[in-house]
C-alpha cells in the first residue's frame, strides 16, 4: 500500500522538480521527503530497514502506519494500483528504530507502539538468493500501545491498541551494494500528455493526464502544518475519457470522472503565454473536492517521446 503510495507521489513530484541536484540523498527515497526536510531536526531515513503495521478503517479506507527512520508515516488510503486510487499521507519526526513507533501528528493524534515478534518465525533459517524480495528478513507480529487519530471533518477515526504489523530488514548476507538493474528498454508515446502545477513556499499541488491506450490522471497535493507534512495524491487510469486536444496543442479539455469532478481547459495564446482554468477538482482523503485550476498553475502540453 504504502510503496504504490511512493510511486505515484513521486512521479508528479519528480516532473516538477525544479533540478535532480536540488533533491538530497534522503529526500528522494521517501514519499514527502522534500517536505519532511523542513522539519525541525530531521532524522536521514535508514536504508537497512522498515517497519509497521496496517489495519482496516470505516469508510473502506485501509491504514498503514510505518517508518524508515526519517519519520513515522501514516498512510490512509482506498482503491487499487493502476485502476482507481485515492490517498493522504501525514509525515511526522518520529522515534527512528525498527521496533518502535512513536509520533505526534499536531492535533490530528499521535502513535506510540511497539513490536512484539510472533513466536511462530518461519523466517528463520530461509535461504536466500540476495535478488527481489529474497534479500529481506520479514519479521511479523503484533504492535501494542497506543494509536490514535482523526482525519481532517472526521472522515477517519481511529483508536486501538494492538494491530498486525511486521519488521523489513534487510539480511545480514545481502548488505553489500546491490548491481543496478538492466537499462530501460526504448519506449515512445505519440499521445499528447498535460501537467500543470503551482507552488507556494514548500507547498505544490500538481496534475498530470497521460494519453494513450488508456488515459491515466494523476493529481498530487504537499502541504506543510506546524511540524506535520501532509502529501495527497489520487490517481485514475481508464479508457472512459481521453485527453481532448487540438492539433496545434493550443487548446484542450480534461474531464476525468471520479475522484475527479469538473472540467480543466487550457488555453496558449499566440504570445506564449497558457492559462489553465475552470471546475477540475479531486477527492482526496481529508479535503474533498480540491481544486487543480487557477492563474496560479504553470500549465505545459505536448506530445513527448521518450527514449532510452
Amino acid at each position: 500500500m504504502s510503496r504504490r503510495f511512493a510511486i505515484l507521489a513521486l512521479t508528479l513530484v519528480a516532473l516538477a522538480a525544479p533540478s535532480p541536484a536540488a533533491a538530497s540523498e534522503g529526500s528522494a527515497q521517501l514519499p514527502g521527503g522534500r517536505l519532511l526536510s523542513h522539519l525541525e531536526d530531521n532524522v536521514p531515513p535508514s536504508k537497512t530497514f522498515r517497519s509497521g503495521l496496517r489495519l482496516e478503517a470505516d469508510g473502506g479506507y485501509d491504514v498503514e502506519v510505518m517508518t524508515t527512520g526519517g519519520g513515522v508515516f501514516l498512510i490512509v488510503d482506498k482503491g487499487k494500483f493502476g485502476k482507481r486510487y485515492v490517498g493522504t499521507a501525514y509525515l511526522a519526526r518520529g522515534v527512528a528504530t525498527p521496533e518502535r513507533l512513536q509520533a505526534t501528528f499536531g492535533k490530528l493524534g499521535e502513535v506510540s507502539m511497539r513490536f512484539r515478534e510472533s513466536r511462530n518465525r518461519t523466517w528463520v533459517g530461509k535461504r536466500r538468493s540476495c535478488r527481489g524480495a529474497q534479500r529481506f528478513v520479514k519479521r511479523r507480529g503484533v504492535f501494542v500501545g497506543k494509536l490514535r487519530f482523526k482525519g481532517e471533518g472526521g472522515y477517519i477515526s481511529l483508536n486501538t491498541h494492538r494491530a498486525k504489523g511486521s519488521v523489513v530488514t534487510v539480511a545480514q548476507k545481502c548488505l553489500r551494494q546491490r548491481r543496478p538493474g538492466p537499462p530501460l528498454a526504448q519506449q515512445s508515446s505519440h499521445q499528447p500528455a498535460f501537467l500543470a502545477t503551482a507552488r507556494s513556499g514548500v507547498e505544490f499541488t500538481g496534475f498530470l493526464a497521460l494519453g494513450g491506450r488508456k488515459t491515466t490522471f494523476l493529481a498530487a497535493h504537499e502541504e506543510t502544518r506546524g511540524k506535520l507534512a501532509i502529501m495527497r495524491v489520487a490517481v485514475l487510469r481508464n479508457k472512459s475519457e481521453p485527453l481532448r486536444a487540438n492539433e496545434t496543442l493550443t487548446r484542450a479539455s480534461i474531464s476525468p470522472p471520479a475522484p475527479f469532478h469538473g472540467t480543466g481547459r487550457y488555453r496558449a495564446a499566440p504570445d506564449g503565454t497558457a492559462t489553465w482554468s475552470g471546475s477540475l477538482s479531486v477527492n482526496f482523503p481529508g479535503t474533498p473536492r480540491f481544486p487543480l485550476t487557477g492563474p496560479d498553475f504553470e500549465p505545459l502540453i505536448e506530445v513527448p517521446l521518450f527514449q532510452e
